[in-house]
């Protein structure tokens, strides 16, 4: 094993952990008329207090995401009383919205505390391991900056919620690094979200139709008109081509894609250099470990 390996293991493990409360996420959406992309919004509103939220402040994160969907999905909520408007385009969170979350975390968390699937003091070990790593991350050098995992750790639940809702807290924070790091390796080449994340897509398939490509990235809510004005960009600039009906990416691309991803993997792992490479093993096994015992629960549910 080796640090390579982190990254990927944190992801497999929050994907198990997320299935363990994926029914209560449904439940709560159906019971307070939102979607899940408004109650992840909303709980990400508290994190940029004392400023109100808005498509720009969601924008830095998610670039990816088209600025009308996010002015929809604000919208929504201020319609349902989640939150107020503070300025045009600025909202910020209101009593009811606060009193929805407080439903939502208060099932989460004890969701969480019933579930044992991994033993309590492998629990308490994976959370201090965890912990050390997020905290080194915040004191990473600019680049690649801090501005996504400073947001997420003022989400900290702190000590008094179940052992796996650290995890789950630590495991969010080290995710958001990775986008620190991300945005910082490609901010300098691309400015536009949209265009990158259809340059990645061509990237990981290699080869791709126009239609599939917008089916595939339909969930970011860029328009066909969008999507198409990226290709032709792309195109100009010679890092994909187009044969026939489809879109492929050129070896021009597919190279600055790819330093863009040894980039982002120099900074993400940059402030793990200091931990013992058995440590680090020890903490992979962890999360290994917990993705297993997790994945067979919720097979066995």
């Amino acid at each position: 094993m080796s640090q390579w390996t982190l990254y990927p293991a944190i992801v497999a493990a929050t994907r198990a952990i997320t299935g363990i409360y994926q029914p209560v996420i449904e439940r709560c959406c159906q019971e307070f008329g939102i979607s899940s992309q408004c109650l992840f919004i909303l709980l990400a509103v508290p994190t940029f207090e004392p400023k109100p939220v808005s498509v720009e402040i969601l924008n830095i994160r998610s670039p990816y995401t088209a600025p009308d969907q996010y002015q929809a999905i604000l919208q929504e909520l201020a319609r349902k009383g989640y939150l107020h408007t503070a300025a045009e385009g600025q909202y910020r969170i209101t009593s009811t919205g606060l009193d929805l979350l407080k439903t939502f975390l208060t099932a989460v968390y004890q969701i969480m505390g019933d579930n044992q699937s991994l033993p309590l003091i492998e629990q308490m070990d994976l959370a201090s391991r965890l912990k050390m790593l997020a905290d080194s991350c915040l004191a990473a050098p600019d680049p690649p900056g801090t501005w996504c995992i400073r947001h997420v750790r003022r989400m900290d639940p702190g000590t008094r919620v179940p052992m796996m809702a650290r995890i789950d807290q630590f495991l969010s924070e080290l995710q958001a690094f990775r986008d620190d790091a991300h945005l910082a390796a490609w901010r300098g080449i691309e400015s536009n979200g949209h265009t990158w994340d259809i340059l990645t897509h061509l990237w990981v398939h290699r080869e791709a139709n126009p239609d599939s490509i917008f089916q595939a990235l339909a969930r970011r809510g860029n328009s066909r008109e969008q999507s198409l004005t990226a290709v032709e960009l792309l195109i100009k600039r010679g890092w994909i081509k187009r044969e026939g009906v489809n879109l492929s990416i050129t070896s021009y691309g597919a190279e600055l894609r790819q330093n863009a991803e040894n980039t982002t993997d120099r900074y993400y792992l940059a402030p793990f250099k200091k931990f013992p490479a058995v440590q680090m093993e020890q903490t992979i096994a962890l999360l290994e470990k917990l993705h297993r015992d997790f994945s067979t629960h919720i097979a066995g549910i």
